[in-house]
């Protein structure tokens, strides 16, 4: 039986392990752009996004991408190839950051809580705004205001927020090894009370 998939969600699943791929093939800041054979890329997709996508939907999602200039696509010996345009792409470093944070999730829980913290002048508002917002989309819960909370290690991930989101400058990665009210935190993330 073929699972239904959301408007958006296979564009996102493909942004997100091309991303991964490219972040995970080279240093976390300084990425190789490779390309890739669409079969090995599904392959790719099934280990880490768990996720089995049929040929077809991931081809025509491909042409959609690359007619939105994210992805190039070329033919290669009657294989097609997959190049990341700009692997610093806001979307494909969003939903990459985002798929990291849930592979950590799977993984034994330290004890420890990693924090974000912000500050950004009231002058650049705006960017306050997307710098919170963005946090909550890849898997941060917001503690207070600016102050926003991962139970896994993410200084990598941080570094990449710094990296593309304007307002990032602002941001200080924190290392806590108790916080207050944090069984609210432990029923957020299903860790054990």
């Amino acid at each position: 039986m073929n699972k239904k998939f959301k408007k958006g969600e296979i564009a996102k699943i493909i942004l997100a392990t091309l991303g991964i791929g490219a972040l995970l093939g080279g240093t976390i800041l300084v990425t190789p752009n490779f390309p890739i054979i669409i079969g090995s890329f599904i392959k790719l997709i099934e280990e880490i996004k768990g996720i089995k996508l049929p040929k077809n939907k991931v081809k025509r999602t491909l042409q959609k991408l690359e007619k939105r200039k994210i992805i190039n696509l070329e033919i290669k010996d009657d294989e097609v190839y997959v190049e990341i345009e700009d692997i610093w792409n806001t979307e494909i470093v969003k939903y990459s950051i985002q798929s990291l944070l849930e592979l950590k999730q799977k993984t034994k829980w330290s004890g420890k809580w990693f924090l974000v913290i912000f500050d950004v002048p009231e002058i650049e508002r705006n960017k306050r705004y997307y710098l919170r917002n963005f946090l909550k989309v890849v898997g941060f819960y917001q503690y207070q205001q600016s102050v926003y909370v991962f139970p896994y290690e993410c200084e990598k991930e941080v570094a990449l927020i710094k990296r593309i989101i304007e307002g990032g400058k602002y941001l200080s990665y924190v290392i806590a090894d108790k916080i207050e009210y944090e069984n609210k935190l432990k029923t957020h993330f299903h860790l054990p009370i």
